[in-house]
């Protein structure tokens, strides 16, 4: 059984604001209060996100996030200042700005943030405001992938598997969509899957992990025929 793997929804995961997950499900006035009496930086941050994204109960407020990851960036935050980068990246609350956002997001990297990373990387993947430099994409991509960042670690299986840009390579790609599934990304578990089905990349086949993955990867989001 011959399935195309999938490559093209990972894109989406670029230009993402991001918070700490040492503080998801915490109410807002507790992260609040250690924000400001300790002014802690994952804290700051925190809140900017919610502001910026309107979750966990905060609605949404451009302004207070910017304020918030100013905050969180004075404290030395790399993660605030890729956060920052995505909203002049998307034009969220600011005037889009890829120049800006570039600015921001090497700010982060300059910080070994992985999401700065991730993001950057994302703009010479796609020449978006940069001319497209897939090398440099994959130093960045690498960096974060290695830091266990789950989306860069499925999107350096895709350039590895399609030869985008880069030397195609199926045994990295595999590496890495290991990697990635094992973190639930349901389009790492699908493209491994296919994998396991049609015996690539060194892998003996193997039907029934194949459709356990797909099984994953179906009731993670991905859209495919096997998926209905």
């Amino acid at each position: 059984m011959k399935k195309m793997l999938t490559s093209g929804l990972l894109i989406l995961f670029f230009a993402c604001s991001v918070n700490a997950a040492k503080y998801d499900n915490v109410p807002y006035d507790e992260v609040l209060k250690i924000a400001t009496e300790q002014n802690d930086p994952v804290a700051l941050n925190e809140l900017g996100y919610r502001y910026l994204n309107g979750v966990e109960g905060v609605e949404k407020d451009t302004v207070k996030a910017r304020e918030w990851f100013d905050k969180a960036i004075a404290q030395g935050s790399g993660t605030a200042e890729s956060n920052v980068g995505t909203m002049y990246d998307k034009g969220n609350g600011v005037e889009q700005d890829y120049a800006k956002a570039k600015e921001w997001y090497e700010k982060g990297v300059a910080k070994n943030d992985k999401y700065a990373q991730l993001n950057l990387g994302g703009m010479y993947k796609e020449g978006r405001g940069v001319e497209k430099d897939p090398l440099k994409a994959k130093e960045l991509l690498e960096k974060s992938a290695e830091q266990g960042l789950s989306y860069a670690q499925s999107f350096l299986g895709d350039m590895y598997f399609f030869g985008q840009g880069i030397k195609k390579d199926v045994i990295k790609a595999r590496y890495w969509y290991e990697k990635a599934a094992e973190q639930g990304i349901p389009e790492a578990q699908f493209n491994l899957a296919i994998m396991y089905e049609n015996g690539v990349a060194d892998l003996k086949k193997d039907h029934d992990k194949a459709m356990d993955l797909f099984e994953k990867a179906c009731e993670g989001g991905v859209e495919h025929p096997i998926c209905q």
